[in-house]
């Protein structure tokens, strides 16, 4: 089983903003110093939701820095970037980091970033389609390409640097949705799920996905996902929960004002903190003897790899860091033989 590390550095109020960016890089630098086999950032705009606007820069900085964990985005908005722009910026990190990028994609959901950008939300999943479409054939292509599409046109584009990773990174789409994991299956894309989700509907998401795989003459064992829970760990449950409970549930809160807002007639759509039951039905939250029977269920419904969220809002420093410690001494060592 494969362990990742979640994180979109947030600002809470009185917090400043240097002091977030160098406890986030600290902990994600440790992060691959004891063993995790992976570092996701998320990208979002205009908010104390997430300061990271540009996640492939801060994934750059972080391939000096680090030497063996894959570095992803979960996910870049796909619809606020130029293809040609991003194509260019994911094979740089791609570069800079010796082939260990991953890149994952999603539609976006919060109208204040589209509305921000001057982006209609409603056209979010044509926008999503045409810049995946060129993100793919600049990259496959052995010389310049031309485009003339609904939102972007070109000509003679031949974006540099290549990616390392031929013909590109591995592509992660996030997504749960009937149409969407079966696009992911025909594609040979990977697809990242929610960390809101109860285990009874994470196991629904992945029968969906298995029974797409298996539409296009695939099995199992060809489909990829990560999964996102919430985590921390501490000596026992009870201070676990104590600890994270608050910090966690702030933060929900606010990443639920921020999906409600509307952008004209148009909501943002689901949110992939969304809860579909209770917290403890989703949250990672204990001692490593119960954070290693959660996630021996959800290896149990067929999940190989799952991101852990340990940097929630008002949660201290130095909590995440002894999470991080204990997950590598009594979690990672166990669950790699899984």
């Amino acid at each position: 089983m494969q362990i990742g590390l979640f994180h979109s550095i947030q600002w809470p109020e009185g917090s400043d903003q240097r002091d977030r960016y160098e406890q986030a890089l600290t902990q994600a630098c440790h992060a691959d110093a004891v063993g995790f086999d992976s570092i996701w950032l998320t990208e979002h705009h205009f908010s104390r939701h997430g300061i990271v606007s540009d996640s492939l820069a801060v994934l750059g900085h972080l391939a000096a820095r680090t030497s063996s964990v894959r570095l992803g985005t979960a996910v870049s908005v796909l619809p606020l970037h130029h293809p040609l722009r991003f194509a260019e910026a994911a094979a740089t990190v791609d570069q800079l980091s010796g082939g260990r990028l991953d890149l994952g994609i999603g539609r976006g959901y919060q109208p204040g970033e589209f509305r921000g950008f001057g982006v209609d939300i409603a056209e979010k999943h044509d926008r999503f389609a045409e810049a995946l479409d060129v993100l793919q054939r600049v990259w496959s292509a052995d010389g310049p390409v031309s485009h003339a599409g609904r939102y972007w046109s070109f000509e003679d584009a031949y974006p540099q640097p290549r990616p390392v990773q031929r013909p590109h990174p591995p592509l992660w789409v996030a997504t749960d949705s009937p149409d969407g994991l079966a696009q992911c299956a025909a594609n040979g894309w990977g697809v990242l799920l929610p960390q809101g989700t109860s285990p009874t509907v994470t196991a629904g998401q992945v029968k969906r996905y298995a029974e797409a795989l298996a539409g296009v003459g695939a099995g199992p064992e060809d489909g990829r996902v990560y999964l996102a829970r919430a985590a921390h760990v501490a000596a026992t449950d009870e201070q676990a929960w104590a600890e994270a409970r608050g910090p966690y549930e702030d933060f929900l809160g606010y990443a639920d004002k921020l999906r409600r807002a509307q952008a004209g007639s148009d909501p943002g759509g689901r949110s992939p903190f969304d809860l579909d039951a209770d917290l403890r039905d989703s949250a990672l939250f204990g001692s490593p003897g119960t954070v290693l029977s959660r996630l021996r269920e959800i290896r149990e419904l067929g999940v190989e790899r799952v991101m852990l969220f340990l940097h929630m809002g008002g949660l201290p420093h130095e909590r995440i860091m002894s999470s991080l410690d204990l997950l590598a001494a009594e979690v990672l060592p166990v669950v790699r033989d899984w």
